[in-house]
This record gives structure tokens, sequence and C-alpha cells, in this order.
């Protein structure tokens, strides 16, 4: 069973940079983290983010339902582009905006090992299938 160890997920670019996402512990809410350690982010506020929870899904009587819910989150802060010095000042660095992704799997736990793999290998195929590229990419809907 593997551990909880360092991350390397590739990014978009036409050629590829692996990007090493380190553990940093779980916060309040229960969420693992890892943070971008390779390449170095410039400063540590725009550092990119990876976060995994898995729970078990209580009903309103705080029973077990049978489902397991897990949920990546990936986080990319955007810096804000820094004025010039001019007054003999620089700001300080800041976050301008930040893209996030939220993918989140509902497990029966009845469901079998290979329907589990199913689900998450369709959910990695779905992101490179052409039509979601470009909703994602361009910012189109392909049915307008």
């Amino acid at each position: 069973m593997p551990q909880i160890a360092a991350v390397v997920i590739n990014d978009g670019a036409a050629t590829p940079v692996a990007t090493t996402f380190s553990p940093i512990g779980k916060d309040a809410n229960g969420v693992f983290w890892f943070e971008q350690t390779t390449p170095s982010p410039t400063n540590v506020s725009t550092a990119f983010k990876f976060g995994y929870k898995q729970t078990r899904v209580l009903d309103a009587q705080k029973q077990l339902t049978g489902v397991s819910k897990v949920v990546y989150s990936l986080a990319i802060p955007v810096g804000e582009t820094l004025g010039s010095s001019s007054s003999g000042y620089t700001p300080p660095p800041s976050v301008a905006y930040t893209v996030k992704c939220r993918i989140e799997l509902d497990l029966p736990e009845r469901s079998g090992y290979q329907e589990r793999k199913n689900i998450r290998s369709f959910a990695f195929n779905l992101l490179q299938n052409a039509m979601a590229g470009f909703n994602v990419d361009v910012l189109q809907p392909s049915y307008s």
C-alpha cells in the first residue's frame, strides 16, 4: 500500500514540466495538503497546492451510508504583476487570482475494484477528451 509521499504531476506546457508536490499535513477540515517544492516557486504565496481528503459519508442521523467520498483539489495561485520601484519602494508580492480544480468521487463501499478503477479512468480520460479540453482551455461551451 502506498504511503503518503511526494506527488509528481506534469503541467500542460508544450514541453511538460514536472512539478513535485511535497506533503505538508492536514488542515482543520481534514484535508491533507501537498505544496509545490520543485520547480521552486518564486515566492511562497504563489506555490501550487494539491489537496486530498477521503471520508466515509454519514446520513442525517450520523449513520454510515456505505459510501466513501474522495476529493482531490488543485490550486494554482498567480502572482500580481508588481509595479516599479520608482518611488524607491517595491510592493511585496501578492496573489492576483487562483485557478482551481476540484475532483470529487462518490464510491459505494459495495462497488468492486474494477468499477472504482473504471470511474477513475473515465474521469482522467474525460479531461483528455477534445471537447473537454476546448471547454476549459478556450472558455467556450461546445454547444454554442
